[in-house]
Parts: C-alpha cells; structure tokens; sequence
C-alpha cells in the first residue's frame, strides 16, 4: 500500500510540473485536478480496507455468574457484559469470541452461546431462562470508529481436547478474552480481568440460584 501511495503523489506532481512547463490555461488545470481527484478516490475506494484499518478492542470490567433455571452439571454459566471498540476508520466482522480461565496451572474454554437481555436478566428472577435470551450468538459487524456493547452468555466446552471439561473449585482465576476478526490470523487476546478469588460461600450461592458478580476493587485514590 505505501508504493501505490507513492506512486500516486509522484504522478501527480509529475502532471502538475507537465502543466507548468506547458504553460497551461486554468481551464486545463482545472480540468486535470478533477481528473486526480477522481484517481485518489478510486485508489481510496478500492484499497480501504488497508488505508483505514479495522482495529477492535474490548472492555470489560464485570464477569457474571448467572445460576440457570435447569441443572448445569456442576458447571458455571458466565455472563460478560463487553463492550467492542473499534479505534480504527475501517469497517470489520467479529467472527468469535472466547474465554481463557486460568488457575492452579489449569484451564477451561469457554465459548459463547448466545446474547442475553441484561435488563429483564436484572427486573426478573436473575436466572437464565426463555424470556432474558435474545438469541444465539452470531458474526457480526463493526463499523469504523463505533462502539457496540452486548451481553454474551458463555458456557465451558465440553468436548475441547485441549482444555478438558472441569468443575469449579475454591481458587484465584484470571480471565482472558479472545476475539477472532476478519483480519484473519489467530485468534487475539484483547482483554483480562483477574486474577479474581472465587471462594467456597460464591460457589454455593451459585449452586442456591443466586448470581454472583465479580469485579475488580472501584476505589481510587483521591
């Protein structure tokens, strides 16, 4: 992309220098930098997708543990309120998302099932159920320089050779979040939050139906 951007300003002043030396009317200037100008967008138009760059990030500062109406075999349901940046002027597709749970030198995959509606989860009984899910999770878009925040619920792989179904346990854990876009490549890390003590009363209150929500400390100096 930099030899055609190159190319371009030297063109340009190679004409312009043309025009000088051939002592041209304005008409013909005139006539010639509409013709550029019309060059530079077709340039623009066909190369956006690396002159404005797609550039996500996300933030989070809350993991949900939001107890299920029916069994979940020992399992947590997590619900992550992210919310997806894009600092970059190009347009993309999150194509996925997924959790790293990290402790005690093990670790558990997590992966998202669907969206969740955060305000009926809040007004209603706090448990996961027919009414507060809106839908599954799906790719979607992000356009240059917007912000989207949505409520995803994550449930551990089972079936995931390399990090193996595992129960929760009393411990310190350290979430990582991971996104793959439409740039391709592997999937990035674009944010943690942890290491977080998840304790033995948590564990139960979950087990009871009660959700449980972790957060770092929002004191600040002052």
């Amino acid at each position: 992309m930099p030899k055609i951007f190159i190319a371009t300003v030297v063109a340009c002043v190679m004409v312009i220098a043309g025009l000088v030396l051939a002592g041209a009317s304005l008409s013909q200037y005139v006539a010639v930098l509409i013709s550029l100008l019309a060059l530079i967008v077709s340039i623009t138009s066909a190369f956006k997708e690396d002159i404005f760059p797609f550039q996500p990030s996300v933030l989070l500062d809350e993991i949900v543990m939001a107890p299920t109406s029916g069994p979940s075999h020992n399992s947590v349901a997590l619900v992550l309120p992210l919310t997806f940046i894009n600092r970059g002027n190009g347009a993309g597709i999150i194509h996925m998302a997924a959790i790293k749970i990290e402790y005690e030198g093990k670790a558990k995959l997590y992966t998202p099932i669907a969206e969740i509606d955060y305000q009926k989860y809040l007004s209603g009984m706090r448990k996961l159920h027919g009414e507060n899910i809106l839908g599954t999770f799906n790719s979607f878009a992000l356009a240059g320089k917007a912000t989207l925040k949505k409520f995803i619920l994550f449930a551990q792989e089972e079936k995931s050779d390399k990090y193996p179904f595992s129960s929760w346990s009393p411990g310190n854990y350290t979430f990582r979040v991971f996104i793959n876009q439409s740039n391709g490549g592997q999937a990035q890390e674009v944010c943690c939050l942890g290491p977080m003590q998840i304790t033995t009363e948590m564990l139960a209150n979950y087990s009871s139906g009660c959700g449980v929500s972790l957060c770092p400390s929002r004191a600040i100096s002052v």
